[in-house]
């Protein structure tokens, strides 16, 4: 028994000879490399020193960094809602705790998705890039821009009123924007895939 890594995703799979395709990434079986035979002994810290290597070789800044907004953005709206509903005073400064949280790091999936953009898709000008640039500033503006007004108006959601209905969209439309970014990094992240298995 013998334990290969995928070069692509690092997906461990122990057997004589690695897999026809990577379960995780669909590499082929030649973008495996053999790691270590069963049997081996090697120290915790051996096998710590790998794994952090292996996480340096295979880190993505990008996707990580994109993960923030998209899993912040529903929890916010979803927490002004419920605010809106139940009249909650924690859960509306929780939403706000979060949209600022938000407005910090779209800049650094903004700054990430351009170096992705620049090494690997060499500033192609294709419809798919320039739509998630116009909405990665959309989403910046509206997410600062709801921010900003909430700080400013500390009574916006008790007030009630048109204030309060355009507000809860303009949440709605930054929801959709990051619904719309995720979905096209995806579409690229299959694509990626495929020319490359």
């Amino acid at each position: 028994m013998r334990t290969w890594r995928c070069t692509i995703c690092g997906y461990l799979h122990e057997g004589d000879s690695p897999p026809a395709f990577c379960p995780l990434c669909h590499a082929t079986a030649d973008k495996f490399e053999l790691i270590e035979s069963v049997g081996q002994s090697r120290s915790f810290a051996g096998r710590l020193k790998e794994a952090l290597g292996q996480m340096r070789e295979t880190f993505a800044p990008h996707a990580v960094s994109a993960h923030f907004p998209a899993a912040l953005i529903p929890t916010a709206v979803l927490f002004l809602v419920l605010a809106m509903v139940s009249g909650s005073r924690s859960l509306e400064f929780a939403a706000l705790a979060l949209q600022v949280v938000i407005v910090v790091s779209i800049p650094v999936t903004m700054l990430t998705g351009f170096f992705i953009w620049q090494k690997n898709y060499h500033k192609s000008r294709s419809v798919i890039f320039k739509k998630k640039i116009a909405l990665a500033w959309l989403l910046l503006l509206i997410a600062s821009a709801i921010m900003m007004w909430r700080l400013l108006a500390p009574d916006l959601l008790s007030n009630g009123g048109a204030g309060s209905a355009f507000y809860l969209l303009l949440n709605f439309f930054m929801l959709a924007c990051v619904t719309l970014l995720g979905h096209y990094g995806g579409m690229l992240v299959s694509a990626q895939r495929k020319t490359d298995g």
